[in-house]
């Protein structure tokens, strides 16, 4: 991503939503019902309870006597975080998060139909990440347990419907001798893949980082459990596609722990990426290290 600023995300073509696995997505307006729609639950129970978290929404805000062009915070409209996320869901919420605080307001629901928007937030979600599983779908776009815990028997029935409809645009591959599939257009393009080149700090809940299989990503359990704690999550060092290490930032301090030793070369484009980090700080460190102490 090119000429992109740090304040790129205020920009009127874009809206932000509370998306899957409980992450705030920064979407193009016209894909609101994408993210919002495209997550709804095709059972009625379920969808019922959407529509009732929404409503909640609605008479708390009206209640507070809240313009709908203003946002408010989720302690000031009197519903708390778990109701909004689920009545996001609807569409006829717009949040704004800028790292520190997290305010909310009303909109008018998008006015695509549901369906369409699933099966498009399914062939999203498997041009991002490559090939899938139902089950993966499933944990990755559910609005209930949010960033914890399994997905419902009610999202894993979703996802498995909507991978039915999709199936004259799946196609089935193996992935470490395991059954999943990806997009007919996309299949040549990734058996012609080659590895990217590239050194960069991930964020902590990275897309890339948000997968169901951790083990895939991260063989070895000791450095799982270190880039994906109970905790706070720290962010990813990513060489090559491979997990190699962890960051994290205190003010101008960023400290870096690598699981293998890494080239100079590697560590300096590591460095490089943390001076152009927009810290407001007077000074901006790095400190390598590893579990027993710094390298």
């Amino acid at each position: 991503v090119k000429d992109v600023s740090a304040s790129a995300w205020r920009d009127p073509r874009f809206v932000q939503v509370w998306g899957p696995r409980g992450a705030v997505y920064v979407v193009p307006s016209r894909d609101v019902a994408v993210f919002t729609l495209g997550r709804s639950p095709r059972n009625p129970v379920l969808a019922t309870a959407v529509r009732a978290a929404a409503e909640k929404a609605k008479r708390a805000f009206r209640n507070r006597q809240a313009q709908p062009e203003r946002f408010v915070s989720n302690r000031a409209a009197g519903v708390n975080f778990r109701e909004l996320r689920i009545a996001s869901m609807t569409g006829t919420l717009r949040i704004e998060w800028d790292g520190a605080t997290t305010s909310w307001r009303l909109v008018e629901p998008p006015t695509e139909a549901a369906e369409p928007a699933r099966l498009e937030l399914a062939r999203r979600f498997l041009r991002s990440v490559g090939p899938s599983t139902p089950q993966e779908f499933a944990w990755w776009s559910g609005g209930w347990a949010g960033s914890y815990g399994a997905s419902t028997r009610g999202e894993l029935s979703d996802a498995q419907q909507t991978f039915r409809s999709l199936e004259k645009e799946l196609t089935e591959v193996e992935v470490a001798g395991r059954k999943q599939w990806a997009l007919r257009t996309d299949r040549v393009r990734l058996e012609r893949a080659v590895p990217v080149e590239t050194v960069r700090l991930l964020p902590a809940g990275d897309p890339f980082l948000a997968s169901a299989d951790r083990a895939l990503l991260v063989p070895q359990p000791r450095f799982r459990s270190e880039l994906w704690p109970n905790s706070v999550w720290p962010g990813a060092l990513l060489v090559n596609g491979d997990l190699v290490g962890t960051w994290r930032r205190q003010v101008g301090r960023v400290t870096v722990r690598g699981w293998r030793p890494l080239e100079p070369e590697v560590r300096e484009a590591f460095e490089e990426e943390v001076s152009r980090m927009p810290i407001e700080s007077v000074t901006k460190e790095v400190r390598w290290s590893t579990g027993h102490g710094p390298l």
